[in-house]
């Protein structure tokens, strides 16, 4: 490693610091040996961000079994092994880790036996060896060659660290705790004057604190903007560490943070969706580690002067999810050609990851159309659905023989499986929905059944797709009326009787009008 790099991932103690320890985390979350087991991804990112916050001698066996495995705070510990079985995985993989994958890392996270406790150090780099340390001699032009290509080699490696260390810190874990950290703000427009005040009708999508160059390009194929159209705030580190995954985390890794304001130039005459897009990095799951959780962040959301959001808590607004989407029909530009968001405290600071515009045809908001795939499929009548979305657990399955009974037989190849939910944020109003089914797997009645509801509300009790359908017929079933719940969704549970529950496609239409 070289000199620079060493230097960067030491702090005046000679210890990794705070962002190098992060660092480091996120790469073990990351690596094959972590990536294929939850279980010691949440663990390892608990002890690590409580360590890191300080409350290293409150790691103790029952707290972690209380905090991350969900048990009561009076189990019993000796009949219950499962913070020291998942401890001795952890342990296992990262002993792999630093033998293969992280060989290399300049910083290290280790968890001794018989210890909760992580330990972190500055890997030392290999001692010279005297032949190293000689003159190299020269042996004409190939050698200066050579030369000439280790040196360019060995400054992209300095470059490349420097551009982690300045774009890749990662946030507070889902268990963090602790002050927010502030991001590089090189290269983000200081005020509204001074951004590009240019748009059409199309949308318009903001990572919030974000300063990179260039555009951002989710997985839908969709642009997004680095942070303008801002007054006040601090951009601030979100986080990549979620208890499930939401479809894209990069909306998630910036945020701005403070008592601030977006003055967004939009088109007139245009109506427009918008969603705004939210994580807690710093408070979450804190009840379950003795408080600082639920009620330590509230605020205000205007926009134009009108009250959007009221004492809004992103903990309890997520519930058992990492993130929260709030929708909102009827957005249109002031008189100045501007929309004027704010966000005002309340208790603590404000804080927002991702502002997206979506133009509307009217005053009703555009179909949601959802298919479990992973790529947009445009059906015989021109619909163009989206690959999966705004899921909560469950796993894409495709098997089984083609489906009959559709002119679109490719919307029915994959399924979500599993017992899951797809929460999609939605304005308030009344919506209808249509659930799309088929069974290619088994073949007699009662080998699968489920029950489906919205919001708490029962859908269909025990629905068996083979017995209403028949093999590899599809099924499609409609309810109207729906409305979201207080936090904004249509929460859409799957839950499984026999075997796995499944759903092939979702879709959504406004019906408020």
């Amino acid at each position: 490693m070289s000199k620079a790099l060493q230097a960067a991932a030491e702090s005046a103690e000679g210890q990794p610091n705070t962002t190098n320890v992060r660092l480091e985390l996120e790469r073990l979350l990351n690596s094959d040996q972590f990536k294929n087991s939850k279980r010691c991804q949440i663990l390892l990112s608990f002890i690590v961000e409580e360590t890191i916050a300080g409350r290293g001698d409150q790691i103790k066996e029952r707290v972690v079994g209380v905090s991350v495995f969900r048990r009561n705070p009076d189990y019993d510990t000796a009949e219950d092994p499962v913070v020291r079985n998942a401890a001795i995985e952890v342990r296992k993989r990262l002993a792999q880790y630093y033998v293969e994958s992280g060989k290399d890392a300049s910083v290290r996270i280790d968890l001794r036996a018989g210890s909760y406790v992580p330990e972190f150090h500055v890997a030392q780099p290999a001692p010279e060896s005297p032949e190293s340390q000689q003159p190299l001699p020269a042996r004409g032009p190939r050698r200066q060659v050579a030369v000439a290509i280790m040196a360019s080699v060995a400054l992209l490696i300095v470059m490349f660290g420097a551009l982690l260390l300045y774009f890749g810190v990662i946030g507070k874990s889902e268990f963090g705790h602790g002050q927010s950290h502030s991001l590089p703000t090189a290269g983000i427009a200081a005020s509204p004057s001074s951004s590009a005040k240019a748009t059409t009708g199309n949308a318009v999508r903001i990572l919030a604190g974000n300063s990179q160059p260039g555009n951002y390009t989710d997985r839908f194929g969709n642009q997004w903007l680095s942070d303008r159209y801002f007054t006040g705030g601090e951009p601030r580190v979100g986080t990549t560490s979620f208890f499930f995954p939401p479809t894209d985390p990069e909306l998630f890794r910036t945020m701005r943070e403070g008592s601030f304001a977006y003055d967004i130039p939009l088109k007139q005459n245009q109506v427009y969706e918008m969603r705004l897009y939210f994580v807690e990095p710093q408070f979450r799951y804190g009840n379950e580690v003795g408080g600082d959780g639920e009620n330590q962040r509230v605020f205000q959301v205007s926009a134009n002067g009108q009250a959007l959001l009221n004492n809004f808590d992103v903990i309890t607004d997520a519930g058992f999810d990492s993130t929260t989407t709030r929708a909102f029909r009827d957005i249109v530009p002031a008189q100045d050609g501007e929309l004027h968001l704010r966000f005002i405290a309340s208790r603590a600071l404000p804080l927002v990851s991702a502002i997206e515009l979506l133009p509307a045809n009217s005053r009703m908001i555009p179909p949601i159309q959802i298919h479990a795939g992973e790529f947009f499929y445009t059906d015989q009548a021109g619909n163009r659905w989206s690959p999966d979305n705004f899921y909560i657990g469950g796993e894409l399955f495709s098997g089984g023989v083609p489906v009959t009974g559709s002119a679109d037989p490719d919307l029915y190849k994959v399924a979500r499986m599993g017992n899951f939910h797809y929460a999609i944020p939605v304005p308030p109003g009344r919506y209808g929905l249509t659930l799309y089914f088929a069974e290619t797997w088994f073949h007699s009645p009662g080998d699968r059944i489920f029950d489906v509801s919205c919001n708490g509300v029962m859908l269909s009790h025990r629905l068996d797709i083979l017995k209403d359908a028949g093999f590899s017929h599809i099924l499609k079933k409609t309810f109207h009326g729906l409305e979201p719940n207080g936090q904004g969704k249509l929460l859409i549970s799957f839950s499984p009787i026999v075997n796995y529950a499944n759903v092939r496609a979702l879709e959504v239409v406004d019906e408020s009008h």
